[in-house]
């Protein structure tokens, strides 16, 4: 502690004589840290301190691509290169003596103290930009640490300045992507600087939380300024000159006059006489089974709205995506006011009901009064083999001169029309919740912070175990005895969530709601690269777990738009420049060895993120020990050894919530990842526990629940597996640690495992006691590849780091 007080001095003072430890060639970072003869957390097996990380990316399973031809020569590429720190052993040492410090002895960096020293130097950043615009690049992005530079340019010329050849991909359901396919270099200039390169555009990771795998989320079209534009293929004129509704019942047979077909994709809309509300036709969208329609089946009609401004229409409707727990995020119903650039006026509904029988909305449009606007009405979808969605639409009318409140669904009984075939999905078994929980808890102890600590003493929760879709917050805070239970439920700190599209704060509302969870931390999106869009599933997990499990933290959610190793590299770099964030959640992961310059620069902002006092956490994934596409490997960014590696298991508890067991268990094939890494040296703070694999970095660090969770996303309540749910309830852990020491804990890996190393499974930690991921099964007795060292006992771990 002496060499840590020391060097904590000589940092603060920024006099940096961090020799005063023994010297640079002494004070490396596994030397007399944490064990024997463990390597360096901070780079890859292949790194060296002259060549930069640039591979080809070898991506497999629903993230594989195929080459479709040499990108055009006038075609932008973005590149983005992740720069090398300054003193590297020095700061790995830093890092070291920090992480097996206890939290009163922690004395973090300061962004600027960090930049001061171990960032870039300005006229080491100039330089690289200088030979960037030099070879014809336009500068994209640079950040306050110098740690990242990112630059287009033609694709001509990042050919020639990498040396390489640059190619158009079909990356599966993400589309035309690109990438370098032939091996590429650094110019001799600028490589001392550099750490790591990406030239391509591609997916690299996904998010764990989706039970199917492969579904991607629509990329809805947006104008300049994120406002949602509906695709509008055709010009078309009013009903009438008047602009007057007509057709409405669709009693010409067809679509004409008044509307127009709106399909995308080579889809069309079908009039009908298979269901109709009063009179022989209807329109139809969608398809009555499995699988989907790809793209929008739509219609619509320029009208002018009248002066009383209420519209009124029937549907029809039906599809299995809301059984299956995907809510809207794939496929959906919908109806709109459009103006006539296709931006969206007034949402009449975006559903994905199973009515079986016609329902009336009446919908109040007399704000637009005399706007000449589209009405739309349409069903998207994105083509998947096991779900169907689909509507009939009727009588379309100006409902009167009395306008009423909208949109107000009212059900009627059946028609006697003939009957529509059933639906006969193909979807995997859905999970089901657990039989031991049960609504009514009974009540929980007062809370039993520490007086004098930093706990707000606040009311713990209290609410439902479960709902018919899966686990609430109150499910995992009692039987893990989360901090929250006693008094800490994060209050003063703040979690940044990584993840591609913004929340929804209305579906947040309806979960803690019926979580009865109250909460009083703030939640907040941030745009990273152009941000995304949408209505996510894995963003209202990752949001509504940290949440529900520590109400008084704030949340800010990063979002990128698409899960590239440009844009994940970009958020967590502005997490760290924003300097708001204590903890960090990644509910997404690929491969670790497919793109290993993304594992190398991901951990290197990891430890930067260590230096000053911010944890990092993610999914170690859901395919088991094979994360490599039914392959053997394990998952990045939770790989990289300043990363907590989060895994899943499978819980018992009380109808009281207290805790019977915990186990690992395979859910339609999925189960938590693990296994030992191929790209990272074993680190020091895993060195001599038993159970190890000493060839490498051992994946996971400890585990948390993995199904089934409830999730409200979508307008609707669904079921939700995976490390997705365990990462962001780790990350509500640490928030509420913070504040029960009244100070941030930034990484904790090296202090976990020396107190599994002294106590066992005792005190802090419950051990998995049956079942596999695959390869690697539990064992009560020692760390596994499986769930590693356990699930914490929440209170006990909080107060002990």
């Amino acid at each position: 502690m002496r060499s840590l007080t020391r060097a904590i001095a000589s940092i603060a003072g920024l006099s940096f004589a961090l020799t005063a430890c023994g010297g640079q060639n002494a004070s490396l970072p596994w030397s007399g840290v944490a064990g024997n003869g463990a390597a360096p957390e901070s780079s890859v097996r292949s790194a060296s301190a002259d060549k930069p990380l640039i591979s080809i990316p070898r991506l497999s399973g629903a993230l594989a691509y195929t080459d479709v031809g040499r990108r055009p020569a006038n075609s932008p590429v973005r590149v983005s290169l992740t720069l090398r720190y300054n003193h590297q052993k020095e700061l790995d040492h830093f890092v070291a003596m920090l992480g097996a410090s206890h939290a009163s002895g922690k004395h973090f960096l300061t962004p600027k103290q960090f930049d001061d020293r171990y960032a870039p130097t300005t006229a080491q950043e100039e330089r690289i930009v200088r030979a960037l615009k030099a070879a014809g690049f336009a500068i994209v992005q640079r950040f306050p640490n110098r740690t990242i530079i990112d630059a287009t340019g033609r694709t001509a010329v990042v050919e020639r300045f990498f040396s390489t050849e640059i190619h158009n991909v079909h990356q599966g359901k993400y589309g035309e992507r690109y990438t370098n396919l032939t091996a590429a270099t650094v110019p001799r200039e600028i490589a001392s600087q550099v750490r790591d390169v990406s030239l391509n555009n591609l997916i690299v990771v996904r998010t764990v939380a989706d039970q199917s795998g492969a579904r991607i989320a629509p990329q809805i079209q947006r104008d300049g300024k994120g406002n949602v534009i509906i695709p509008m293929g055709s010009k078309i004129q009013p009903g009438d000159s008047n602009g007057n509704l007509v057709n409405g019942n669709f009693g010409t047979g067809s679509l004409s006059p008044g509307w127009i077909d709106e399909s995308t994709n080579g889809n069309s809309v079908q009039v009908t006489t298979q269901q109709a509300y009063q009179s022989t036709y209807s329109a139809f969208m969608g398809t009555l089974q499995a699988p989907e329609i790809n793209g929008w089946e739509a219609l619509a009609q320029l009208v002018k709205v009248p002066s009383n401004g209420v519209l009124s229409f029937w549907v029809y409707q039906g599809s299995n995506e809301g059984q299956m727990g995907y809510g809207t995020r794939y496929a959906w119903q919908a109806g709109y006011l459009l103006n006539q650039s296709g931006h969206i006026l007034k949402t009449f509904y975006k559903t994905v009901n199973n009515t079986n029988g016609w329902v009336n909305y009446s919908v109040n449009l007399s704000s637009y009064a005399g706007q000449l606007d589209y009405i739309y009405f349409g069903c998207y979808g994105d083509g998947y083999s096991q779900t169907y969605v689909y509507q009939y639409l009727d009588d379309v009318a100006w409902a009167g001169p009395t306008p009423t409140p909208s949109p107000s669904p009212t059900p009627t009984a059946k028609p006697t029309a003939s009957p529509t075939p059933t639906a006969s999905p193909t979807a995997s078994p859905t999970p089901t919740a657990k039989p031991t929980a049960t609504p009514t808890p009974s009540p929980t102890a007062s809370p039993t912070s520490t007086p004098g600590s930093g706990c707000n003493n606040s009311a713990p929760d209290n609410g439902p175990l479960t709902n018919s879709s899966g686990t609430l917050a109150t499910g995992v805070a009692k039987p893990f005895d989360f901090p929250v239970q006693h008094g800490c439920n994060g209050a003063g700190y703040t979690a940044a969530i990584a993840i591609d599209d913004p929340v929804n704060t209305s579906y947040l509302a309806t979960y803690l709601s019926a979580a009865g969870v109250t909460q009083t931390g703030t939640v907040t999106n941030e745009a990273v690269d152009g941000g995304g869009s949408g209505d996510d599933a894995e963003t209202d997990l990752d949001v509504q777990t940290i949440s529900g499990l520590a109400p008084g933290a704030n949340i800010i959610v990063y979002d990128m738009g698409s899960l590239g190793d440009q844009q994940i590299e970009d958020t967590y770099n502005k997490v760290l420049t924003d300097g708001k964030a204590t903890a960090v959640n990644s509910s997404f992961g690929g491969c670790e060895s497919s793109d290993v310059p993304f594992a190398d620069s991901t951990n290197s902002i990891a430890e930067q993120g260590a230096a000053e006092g911010v944890e990092f956490s993610a999914s170690s994934g859901d395919s088991g020990s094979n994360e490599c596409s039914g392959s053997k490997g394990v998952s990045a960014p939770a790989g990289g050894p300043y990363f907590s590696s989060i895994g899943g298991i499978d819980f018992t508890d009380t109808s009281g919530g207290v805790l019977t067991s915990v186990t690992m268990g395979s859910v339609s094939g999925y189960s938590g990842g693990g296994g030992v890494s191929t790209v990272f040296a074993l680190p020091s703070y895993q060195s001599g526990i038993a159970g190890m694999i000493t060839s490498g970095r051992n994946q996971p660090d400890i585990s948390l629940p993995f199904y089934p969770v409830a999730v409200y996303t979508g307008g609707s309540w669904g079921e939700y597996l995976g490390t997705s749910w365990s990462s962001p309830a780790s990350v509500a852990l640490i928030l509420e640690a913070n504040e029960l020491h009244s100070t941030k804990l930034g990484w904790v890996d090296p202090t976990i495992y020396s107190l599994f190393s002294q106590t066992g499974y005792s005190t802090y930690y419950t051990p998995c006691t049956s079942g596999n991921n695959g390869a690697y099964s539990c064992n009560a007795s020692q760390y596994n590849q499986a769930a590693g060292i356990g699930a914490p006992k929440g209170w006990a771990l909080a107060n002990a780091l």
